[in-house]
């Protein structure tokens, strides 16, 4: 079977929601993206990511209204445009906001980047932000200690400016957040430490036709979200987030 399509080049924008509570002057930014290569659907890449943005939306949003949570800091989540494009979405946010408004940008406390949660060949990848700067580092650090909490390894990934951090990082803005895996190919360490297969990539249908539903490990995807979830909280009710971002506490 054959179909005839078409790709033609149109206007995209991003979709951005926030709180109505919490300090505006401590904003957390939570994106991720929501287009997908031409050869594939994105269902991993990235509607993985942006279906648990979307999820931690929906979650605080009742946590807040039965009074089950009171924000400290502003939460502002962000499905960011053509990615696949070059972060164009996200740095469009960003230099924006630095060209016109730079007093807003500079409210932005951190990012939180969901991009590829999963992988069926998995790791638990958590960016590396001790390589990075003292705030990113913080928050890798709060993911960590989520995932020994549970009795869950996890893995230090490399920041390499391939995702919707970029930008902030660029500006000095703390970023952290979790993946697992693209064309990565697993090595026998982390077939011990996650299961699965070594010397095979950890998304074999990364950006392919097949990266569809069935493409997406049920079980990673949801430990990913418990931990974005917990991590997200953690922040947003911190009262003193900057002094964290710090290292001062």
């Amino acid at each position: 079977m054959f179909a005839n399509t078409t790709a033609p080049i149109v206007g995209t924008m991003n979709i951005i929601a926030e709180t109505r509570t919490g300090n505006p002057n401590n904003t957390i930014v939570v994106g991720s993206h929501l287009d997908s290569v031409l050869a594939g659907p994105g269902i991993n890449d990235n509607g993985s990511g942006s279906s648990v943005n979307l999820e931690l939306a929906l979650q605080l949003a009742a946590l807040i209204e039965k009074g089950n949570v009171t924000l400290s800091n502003r939460v502002r989540f962000a499905w960011w445009a053509a990615e696949e494009f070059g972060l164009l979405g996200s740095y469009y946010y960003v230099q924006q906001l630095n060209a016109t408004n730079p007093t807003e940008l500079y409210k932005i406390a951190l990012n939180l980047n969901f991009d590829m949660l999963g992988s069926p060949n998995y790791y638990r990848g958590v960016y590396n932000g001790s390589a990075h700067d003292v705030g990113s580092g913080e928050i890798q650090g709060l993911f960590e200690e989520y995932f020994d909490n549970v009795n869950l390894t996890s893995e230090p990934k490399p920041f390499n400016e391939r995702s919707d951090y970029a930008p902030f990082t660029a500006v000095g803005i703390p970023a952290g957040g979790l993946a697992t895996g693209a064309e990565e190919i697993k090595t026998m360490q982390e077939r011990e430490w996650f299961g699965g297969m070594a010397n095979a990539q950890m998304d074999p249908c990364y950006h392919l036709y097949c990266d569809t539903i069935d493409n997406i490990n049920q079980d990673i995807i949801g430990q990913m979200g418990k931990a974005a979830g917990n991590v997200l909280q953690t922040l947003a009710t911190n009262p003193e987030l900057r002094k964290f971002l710090s290292g001062e506490l």
